[in-house]
């Protein structure tokens, strides 16, 4: 578990493979010591996800309700059968509305590639209208990809106009969604509150 600033820059997780060789005894105290470790990051789900006994699962799906994005983003990704469709749904809108940068979001984005129905979609879009640029950039890159309009999340080619997200006027903030929406096929008046 032992974490140094170049192991937690680089989002490098626990010794999964000292869990593989725990005996089974040495197993259940490493499920303890993880279970109650605080705070709780997306490495304890992680390692829990790879210990997989009844104990584990029940702590996974309970952390389904943890306020930390990152840890609700780590049971999207390491364990999605102990989640239903709605409850990764709402965890990845609700930190599609609130997560950072460097605070969960970037994992929640690699998730979207992958799963991406409806609502999250909507929670993207109405992203690019509240979320601060560099977010804004971010979902405009991700909107363009599952919209089948780039190859990739973030499609070098079009770095420009995602870049015209990163700003705070809101009149330019709205020229570019508007022309998002024409590239997407979408209207923007469904997002765009009356004044």
């Amino acid at each position: 578990m032992e974490i140094d600033y170049e192991k937690w820059h680089d989002g490098v997780g626990y010794d999964l493979d000292a869990i593989k060789a725990a005996s089974q005894a040495e197993r259940l105290v490493i499920e303890q010591i993880l279970i109650h470790h605080s705070p709780r990051d997306w490495r304890d789900i992680e390692a829990l996800a790879q210990i997989d006994t009844e104990t584990a699962r029940k702590a996974i799906k309970e952390a389904i309700k943890d306020l930390n994005p990152a840890v609700r983003a780590a049971i999207v990704r390491y364990a999605p059968n102990l989640i239903t469709n709605g409850e990764r749904s709402h965890s990845i809108i609700e930190a599609l509305q609130h997560a950072k940068v460097f605070g969960g979001l970037s994992q929640i984005l690699d998730d979207i590639e992958e799963y991406h129905p409806i609502e999250v979609k909507q929670a993207l879009i109405e992203g690019l209208l509240s979320r601060e640029g560099n977010v804004a950039v971010l979902f405009a890159a991700m909107l363009f990809y599952i919209y089948g309009k780039a190859k990739e999340p973030f499609d070098m080619s079009q770095r420009p106009f995602f870049l015209r997200f990163n700003t705070e006027n809101i009149a330019q903030r709205m020229l570019a969604f508007q022309e998002l929406c024409e590239h997407l096929g979408i209207s923007p008046e469904r997002y765009v509150k009356p004044k």
